[in-house]
């Protein structure tokens, strides 16, 4: 080797001292939440409600007589899917199965609180579940008018469960569908 090219891994080794590096905090991504607007939706034969402005609502199709939507927050990589279905002699069984649902959750679940929906006015009852922890499905519902009615509802994300860093998407998504049930009416 000459004498420039021994100088060359010198200098290159003085250039690479500096100060030592500093470790950076861990650091989440911002989520910019959309501001509680709302528009109304209606299934001409079976019902109507006021739908998240931030989200889309889109049939699904059929399967039996039941009727399938999912509602679609595509800034936020969640959904909420609803089914609907006709009540006939089936109303001990379909609220059963919504409480078998929520129950799969319970072994995940930091706990599972519920709220009770009642509007004797429009005939809306029901019950919300805020199943706490880093479960699929952080809130649970349904809603019947008891005699002809059944809407279930269950939110997803598209990310892996963890409580913490969804929970401020979940309790906007939850005050969302706490709203569709208020307004809720059945056609």
């Amino acid at each position: 080797m000459n004498g420039p090219a021994k100088l060359l891994p010198l200098l290159l080794l003085l250039g690479g001292c500096g100060s030592d590096p500093v470790p950076k905090p861990r650091g989440y991504l911002r989520i910019d939440l959309p501001e509680p607007a709302y528009t109304a939706w209606t299934d001409s034969a079976v019902m109507s409600l006021e739908v998240p402005a931030a989200a889309r609502i889109a049939s699904r199709g059929a399967r039996g007589a039941a009727q399938w939507y999912d509602i679609r927050y595509p800034a936020l990589r969640g959904t909420v899917h609803l089914t609907w279905s006709p009540v006939g002699d089936d109303l001990p069984q379909l609220i059963e199965d919504a409480h078998a649902f929520k129950n799969t959750h319970q072994s995940k679940a930091g706990g599972i609180r519920s709220a009770r929906m009642i509007r004797a006015e429009d005939r809306v009852f029901g019950t919300l579940f805020n199943v706490e922890g880093d479960v699929a499905s952080p809130f649970v519902f349904y809603l019947t008018d008891s005699t002809d009615n059944f809407l279930y509802g269950a939110l997803y994300f598209d990310a892996p469960p963890n409580a913490d860093s969804l929970a401020p998407v979940t309790e906007r998504v939850r005050a969302d569908m706490q709203h569709l049930a208020a307004t809720l009416q059945w056609r």
